[in-house]
């Protein structure tokens, strides 16, 4: 179901799921995801309560979207070597990084991702976005740490965040960094 809010135009995704989010597509459109229940009356009330959070959020990913058309949508050429050189550096320092901190991991997957940047499971497996390659090494590095510090706190609690920054001390400047450009990466890859 496709409504005009102002001059927003949103879609409305109901579900089972309790409460009301909203995100801004790449296009600039709102997915609004709903319980199934849930009034048009009370989505509409739901967007104007996030008027200036949605007009932020529009105006950060027109400028990711220009980030992204600046540095080029990958071809299918380069997404090969990409995933190649993936393969390549990030078990690495998953490698380098291990055996500084004394934790220990079980497989890695590399896969190109459209939201993550890495993930470990209770299994001990560690999973990195193939795009990290592209990035400074440090960015890589900070994603590393954070997953191989799951390994001893699947949490984001103090003590997960204290092993993170005993073992990578510059973790919130990448990190920040991260946040701040990977959605344009993550845009490079196309549909």
């Amino acid at each position: 179901m496709k409504l005009a809010l102002e001059k927003f135009e949103y879609i409305i995704k109901k579900s089972r799921r309790t409460t009301i989010s909203v995100q801004i597509t790449p296009d600039q459109k709102l997915l609004v995801k709903a319980p199934a229940y849930t009034s048009i009356k009370e989505v509409e009330e739901f967007l104007r309560e996030k008027r200036d959070w949605i007009i932020k959020q529009i105006n950060r990913t027109k400028v990711t979207s220009q980030q992204a058309a600046q540095m080029g949508i990958l071809s299918d050429k380069e997404i090969r070597k990409l995933k190649r050189d993936a393969k390549k550096i990030i078990p690495e320092r998953v490698e380098y990084y291990a055996k500084l901190s004394g934790i220990t991991y079980n497989r890695i997957f590399i896969r190109l991702q459209k939201s993550r940047w890495g993930s470990c499971s209770i299994e001990g497996n560690l999973n990195f976005n193939a795009l990290l390659a592209l990035m400074p090494l440090e960015v890589l590095d900070s994603v590393v740490v954070h997953e191989l510090c799951h390994r001893r706190h699947m949490d984001h609690s103090k003590a997960f965040y204290d092993e993170v920054l005993k073992i990578f001390p510059d973790y919130k400047k990448w990190d920040k960094w991260l946040k701040q450009n990977g959605a344009a990466y993550q845009l490079r890859v196309g549909e």
